[in-house]
């Protein structure tokens, strides 16, 4: 990545996807800024993405929780004994594209703004796209999770939290 970064950065071949290839790296690797010599604050390899990470790793139990209910309430509806195998599996089938919808919608829009209006990428963005299709019902078009996705990340991130 270090062989890499000077075609980035300003006056680079691809200058203006700068911030893309800062958010891949940062998120692969420890950034190389630290704070300054002087002063009270703790040195650490965890930044804000890092811990970010920490948020969605915990909200996994609650994603798993959801794949294993969407199954087995499906079945106690239709009048069947629910398995636990057979509701994980039907439970992901709902519930993993709507996951992956959301991620893809909102990471596209995420670098999008990244690119244009040149500012790294937001990491806050990781526990977004995991807390939409938590909220969200199992039988709910892909398409409106897209939507729903595009516009949280549009409004309440891009324009809501833009400077003055």
């Amino acid at each position: 990545m270090d062989k890499q970064k000077p075609m980035f950065e300003k006056g680079g071949k691809f200058e203006k996807f700068y911030y893309l290839f800062e958010a891949g790296e940062t998120f692969m690797f420890t950034p190389n800024h630290v704070t300054g010599a002087k002063g009270a604050q703790i040195r650490d390899a965890n930044n804000l993405k890092r811990f970010m990470m920490t948020v969605v790793i915990a909200m996994i139990p609650c994603l798993l929780f959801g794949i294993w209910n969407s199954g087995y309430q499906h079945y106690l509806a239709v009048g069947e004994e629910p398995e636990f195998w057979k509701s994980v599996v039907l439970g992901a089938t709902l519930v993993l594209p709507i996951v992956l919808v959301s991620y893809v919608a909102g990471g596209i829009v995420e670098a999008v703004f990244a690119v244009v209006r040149k500012h790294p990428i937001n990491e806050g963005f990781l526990v977004t796209g995991m807390l939409i299709p938590l909220i969200l019902p199992v039988t709910i078009p892909l398409w409106q999770v897209a939507l729903a996705t595009i516009f949280a990340v549009l409004i309440a991130k891009e324009v809501l939290a833009a400077p003055a």
